[in-house]
């Protein structure tokens, strides 16, 4: 059975807001491979500076988003290219200037390194719990080795973080973190690793630490010892899942006749079948991010089709 929302303290105009978030990390690579050339794995703040002020992309993000928030870290992962090891972009952590809270935006899946991370879906243990909690090869494989990176152009940075590490302790990355407030978000394969922090930065004060996970497309996280307890300790989760998409329903691992992966608690359900505006043959549509930002949208009171063909793709748009 689906496990239902359990807190609204996440609003849908604040899902929004977050999945603008996701889009800038999405779009950064993105633009870039379009362009011809490989992705930086350590972008500039020039970078940030273009994707916001891109208008193929106004519709997805906040273009306004640097003026309210400063990227503190560039999210790295390891990947293999041409059988080198090499460090892959994956998002952001980025502090409001305002309130000071804090974000963790993580990307999905964008290449074939990373598909076969999403396809390595053997049980492994969930080492940061003391339980029985085991949780997909991959997804967790790219959690223990992501880490963060200062920005190319700070003038006092820091040695390289791993995202475990960092998850033990936030507050010695991110002032005031735990008392100011984490909203971690990720798409597909990045809403994976952000359940794995999340679950991993919990586990000492459980819902006394302010922190939020928001997800889209998430894929199924772990067994039930892992996603009872991570439901447990995650103050606030909101795992938004358009009904038509197939990757909410995976991986499936059999054991005992039916699948050991489940769902952390929180879901929502937005739904594209049958929307006239949305391509249903091919492309995978039903997963992509602009589609899930659309759905949102319409939801809020935003009809508005050109979301889902912003960021100069559209193969999910029906005209």
């Amino acid at each position: 059975m689906e496990p239902q929302v359990k807190s609204a303290a996440i609003s849908i105009s604040e899902a929004i807001s977050i999945c603008g978030c996701v889009a800038i990390a999405v779009g950064i690579n993105k633009k870039a491979s379009k362009n011809g050339v490989d992705p930086d794995p350590n972008p500039s703040l020039d970078a940030y500076k273009d994707i916001c002020a891109d208008p193929t992309y106004a519709l997805l993000l906040n273009p306004a988003f640097l003026k309210r928030f400063r990227i503190l870290y560039n999210i790295q992962m390891p990947e293999k290219s041409n059988f080198v090891n090499v460090w892959s972009y994956f998002g952001f952590i980025a502090q409001n200037k305002m309130t000071k809270d804090y974000v963790i935006a993580i990307r999905g899946t964008q290449n074939l390194f990373e598909t076969f991370a999403d396809e390595d879906i053997i049980p492994t243990l969930f080492r940061e719990y003391n339980n029985e909690a085991r949780v997909p090869q991959g997804f967790y494989k790219l959690f223990e080795a992501g880490r963060i990176v200062s920005l190319p152009e700070d003038t006092d940075p820091i040695t390289p973080v791993s995202l475990s590490k960092l998850a033990t302790d936030p507050g010695k990355y991110m002032n005031g973190a735990g008392h100011q407030r984490i909203t971690v978000t990720g798409h597909s394969l990045g809403a994976a690793v952000a359940t794995f922090f999340a679950a991993a930065a919990t586990v000492k004060l459980g819902t006394k630490f302010n922190l939020s996970l928001c997800t889209f497309a998430s894929p199924k996280t772990g067994n039930e010892a892992f996603t009872s307890l991570a439901s447990s300790t995650i103050a606030e989760c909101l795992r938004i899942y358009n009904a038509e998409d197939t990757v909410p329903d995976l991986p499936v691992w059999k054991e005992a006749n039916s699948n050991l992966y489940t769902h952390v608690t929180g879901g929502f359900k937005i739904d594209s079948t049958g929307d006239p505006n949305v391509n249903h043959e091919g492309a995978g549509c039903a997963h992509q991010l602009p589609v899930y930002l659309y759905l949102l949208e319409k939801l809020d009171g935003n009809d508005n089709p050109d979301i889902i063909s912003s960021g100069d793709d559209a193969r999910c748009r029906v005209s």
